[in-house]
């Protein structure tokens, strides 16, 4: 990535070290997408999490929340998390640091424009939750809905198919070369600009290794946001971006899981590592400034937020809907979206060591990554639970073996396959495949961003 720097400006967010602060005292979450719902609630809990650990008593949190619009139109978001904090006594709130950022997913010279600042303002990231993205819907079909819905509630409420979508939405020409081609618009704010973003600031989440040994934290984390609604038949290789289907929104979390996935398969090797790397010249590990990244899947099941918008009645008879699911026997109804967050701070906050010891079970019986979802129980109370992926089945074991009791226990969606060994080649084809083309497409787009900055 070739980049031209502008001058800095004064009231840039930025990290500022005392001459007697140590880097590993701090931990510095990026949150995108944090304007409402999801997003929102994932700051509220990262400061409730973060505060709640007894480790963190002498660290400080340093909470970086982007969203579409400027800084300082966000001030009423900044107060409401500072008020948040504040409940939780000026101790603590004096350890927590609340910044806002400015990115359009849409807009890849806006999302070069953050990795600039990021770079430019803050001397490590350690996790970054990759949250931000629209729908691209067009409506409901109501109808189906209602039919669906007090016929089959628990399985409408949870794996929809009444939600109608737009074919073929691009965004606007972002350069003037003859050369750019359309680029889908769910595609680039779900899973492209979020690509770019993470490729971008790998320098900060690549922290030195000095920082690195003193910490429990481990490697620093891309956290994929993915949906319970990711199925394979909503993705086609052949159609990476989405254009051709109405499900768009479905394929673009499908990808995302198949990318989180395959992440750190030998297959997608050649490709990841490029992506990971902190320099396009780096070659390997060893030359990189820190240890790579790790990427984690996760997913918030089945709240309530604002990227299906409804008029407020409609909203309640939602809630009332999602209640009864629960009751009826769903895991993924976690209805708000602060129960939906858990899963994701999760990830972001754990010791590695946690993470290690999640996925060991699966990665012990020829398994590897765990898609983690927000699961609760029937009162209500929060669980990070593992969830199945066609072709991948729980953390990659495959044939029908359940590694964990709570996953043989899990209500499954109706129709769907137990995965098998075929099946996981087939995953991991995919999964080489598509990081194939997203490297190449990020490259392209790279070359043409470089092209537009020096005009």
């Amino acid at each position: 990535m070739s980049i031209k720097t502008p001058y800095p400006t004064e009231d840039e967010p930025r990290l500022e070290l005392g001459p007697n602060d140590k880097l590993e005292n701090h931990t510095v979450v990026l949150v995108t997408g944090a304007n409402s719902g999801l997003g929102y609630s994932i700051c509220l809990r990262l400061i409730d999490e973060f505060a709640k650990n007894p480790a963190n008593n002498h660290k400080q949190l340093t909470l970086i929340f982007t969203t579409r619009r400027p800084p300082a139109q966000v001030q009423t978001l900044k107060t409401d998390m500072r008020k948040h904090a504040l409940r939780l006594g000026s101790q603590v709130s004096a350890r927590i640091n609340i910044l806002a950022e400015t990115v359009d997913l849409l807009n890849l010279s806006s999302v070069r424009a953050l990795s600039i600042r990021l770079n430019r303002n803050f001397p490590k990231l350690d996790s970054i939750i990759l949250n931000a993205g629209i729908g691209g819907w067009s409506g409901i079909d109501w109808p189906s809905a209602i039919w669906n819905v007090c016929t089959d509630m628990l399985h409408a409420t949870t794996w929809p198919s009444f939600k109608l979508g737009y074919v073929g939405m691009v965004v606007p020409k972002q350069t003037q070369s003859p050369n750019e081609k359309p680029l889908g618009s769910v595609f680039c704010a779900n899973v492209f600009g979020h690509y770019m973003l993470a490729h971008n600031v790998m320098p900060l989440l690549r922290r030195r290794r000095s920082a690195q040994n003193t910490t429990s934290h481990g490697p620093g984390r891309v956290i994929w946001v993915s949906s319970i609604e990711a199925t394979d038949k909503s993705f086609s290789v052949d159609d990476i971006q989405g254009l051709k289907t109405g499900i768009s929104y479905e394929s673009s979390k499908t990808l995302t899981d198949i990318l989180a996935l395959t992440s750190d398969l030998p297959s997608t090797r050649p490709w990841v590592r490029k992506f990971l790397s902190a320099d396009e010249s780096t070659e390997t590990e060893a030359e990189a400034d820190g240890p790579e990244p790790v990427m984690y899947l996760g997913h918030p099941g089945i709240c309530g937020t604002s990227i299906v918008p409804l008029i407020l009645p409609l909203y309640w008879c939602f809630v009332a809907a999602m209640y009864l699911a629960r009751w009826l026997g769903s895991p993924w109804h976690a209805i708000f979206p602060y129960s939906g967050a858990n899963s994701l701070v999760w990830l972001a906050l754990s010791p590695q060591s946690t993470l290690e010891a999640a996925e060991k079970p699966y990665r012990d019986r020829g398994g590897g990554h765990a898609k983690w979802g927000s699961s609760t129980d029937f009162w209500g109370r929060p669980i990070v639970a593992s969830t199945e992926t066609d072709g991948w089945g729980y953390g990659g074991v495959v044939d029908g073996q359940f590694v964990l009791e709570a996953d043989k226990a899990r209500r499954r969606r109706r129709g769907m396959k137990v995965a098998t060994a075929e099946d996981r080649v087939r995953f991991e084809e995919v999964g080489r495949e598509c990081w194939r083309q997203m490297e190449e497409l990020r490259v392209e787009w790279d070359g043409l961003l470089d092209t537009l900055d020096s005009e």
